[in-house]
């Protein structure tokens, strides 16, 4: 029958098609490799590239993934997947889920979810499209003025901010139910297990790194659980909800 394809979004919390990478466009030297910023401004700091302007470099860009597309589909090595189907969903209230985590020193401690919030570093964009009033990528560190504007809009709790250290919270979003909430405490994930291959259906864009821990994570429950050890494991990003991005605790060091 016919082949239908699309160009999924897998982890790319941190991923740009814009090859040039970022650049002070009003003086031509590297940003700021830790804010992204060009002499403390972020609206200098932008990435290009690969094409003399969008337009061309969109259309490399999509050219590239058709071609090597293309190359996938045409490949006589390719495994053919075979085994059973399996599937599961399941609805988590992320705010009440408790895991064990093991500390540099060896000792275990139980860390619990948060309700959601928004951070500094949300408001300061992308290297691709920055935001306004200067607020800073990477930020770890809040201002008095924001925080002012943020408790009249609505504060966080003390819990709030423990929770979500070291990450400065903006917007107390999980606090906010007005005219709705504004964002889920509640979200949906599912796993798809084509034979020795599985697919995650997560509610967020996860950064290159939080991508490779979730796939190594959900491999090694399967692996332990008696699955194929050669599972090969696939993050499908932005499924059923969303929750904003998902990074590491070491990328806001």
């Amino acid at each position: 029958g016919s082949f239908v394809g699309a160009f999924a979004s897998s982890n790319l919390g941190d991923v740009s098609p814009n090859l040039n990478g970022p650049v002070c466009v009003n003086t031509g030297e590297a940003c700021d490799y830790v804010t992204s910023t060009c002499g403390g401004e972020n609206k200098y700091c932008i990435a290009s590239g690969p094409g003399k302007d969008m337009f061309e470099s969109a259309e490399i860009i999509a050219t590239r993934l058709f071609s090597k597309s293309k190359e996938l589909l045409s490949n006589e090595t390719a495994q053919e997947l075979s085994g059973p189907i399996k599937f599961i969903h399941q609805w988590v209230e992320v705010p009440k889920q408790a895991v064990d985590i093991q500390l540099e020193n060896g000792t275990i401690q139980t860390v619990k979810g948060c309700l959601p919030a928004m951070g500094y570093s949300f408001a300061a964009g992308t290297t691709d499209g920055p935001g306004e009033f200067d607020f800073k990528q990477g930020s770890s560190t809040d201002n008095p003025f924001w925080n002012i504007v943020r408790d009249f809009v609505f504060p966080p709790t003390t819990e709030d901010i423990n929770c979500h250290y070291p990450k400065p919270i903006l917007i107390a979003s999980g606090r906010i139910k007005v005219p709705y909430n504004w964002q889920p405490e509640i979200v949906s994930t599912q796993i798809l297990l084509l034979g020795n291959f599985a697919l995650v259906g997560v509610p967020g864009e996860f950064t290159t790194m939080s991508g490779r821990r979730m796939r190594d994570a959900v491999k090694n429950v399967i692996v332990d659980s008696g699955g194929d050890s050669g599972t090969e494991v696939v993050i499908a990003g932005l499924s059923n909800t969303y929750t904003s991005y998902i990074a590491t605790y070491e990328e806001y060091q």
